[in-house]
């Protein structure tokens, strides 16, 4: 301080830090106020789903025989069907006779150049189940868990049939599940 008078030097920088600090309350200010004061309001919903009796056949591969000579011997060979439902869903599983005419689900036909041979498939092991396609007779089945559940199935080409010239042999099956 000179003759009573405050130095002007000092003032100014006093002035400016009280100018932010009014600047900073005033915001902080402004920004709380605003913030007790907002209103809201909520509303609840539901969210829902309906699960339903469903099954698919998760994979069904192809059955192969390998590689058969002169026939006088039974040829066999399987595959394992998959099937998956929702647990509690009844289901069956069935195989058609098969994409060649004349057959049935006793007595299915591959079919290739040299004309046909006879194969059946089979539910068990043993090879006493024929599997057919009329639900509660010749198919298998089961009740859904939700997971996967395999079933195999048993093929045999029967032996003393007429042996048949070189080639591929064929039948398209088509498996189906029923609930």
């Amino acid at each position: 301080m000179k003759d009573g008078h405050a130095e002007a030097g000092s003032a100014r920088p006093r002035a400016i830090a009280c100018a932010i600090a009014a600047f900073v309350f005033a915001a902080w200010w402004a920004t709380t106020a605003s913030r007790s004061e907002a209103a809201t309001r909520s509303a609840t919903f539901n969210v829902t789903a309906q699960v339903v009796s469903d099954c698919s056949i998760v994979s069904a591969p192809n059955l192969n025989f390998g590689t058969i000579g002169v026939q006088n011997v039974a040829y066999y060979g399987t595959s394992t069907l998959v099937v998956s439902c929702t647990p509690g869903t009844a289901y069956t599983v069935g195989l058609d006779a098969g994409s060649v005419s004349g057959s049935t689900v006793n007595t299915r036909y591959l079919t290739g150049p040299g004309g046909t041979m006879s194969f059946s498939l089979y539910r068990d092991a043993g090879y006493a189940q024929v599997w057919g396609n009329t639900p509660g007779t010749d198919t298998a089945g089961g009740t859904g868990t939700g997971s996967n559940q395999s079933y195999t199935i048993y093929g045999r080409i029967y032996a003393m049939q007429t042996t048949r010239a070189p080639g591929s042999y064929t039948s398209t099956i088509t498996a189906t599940i029923t609930y």
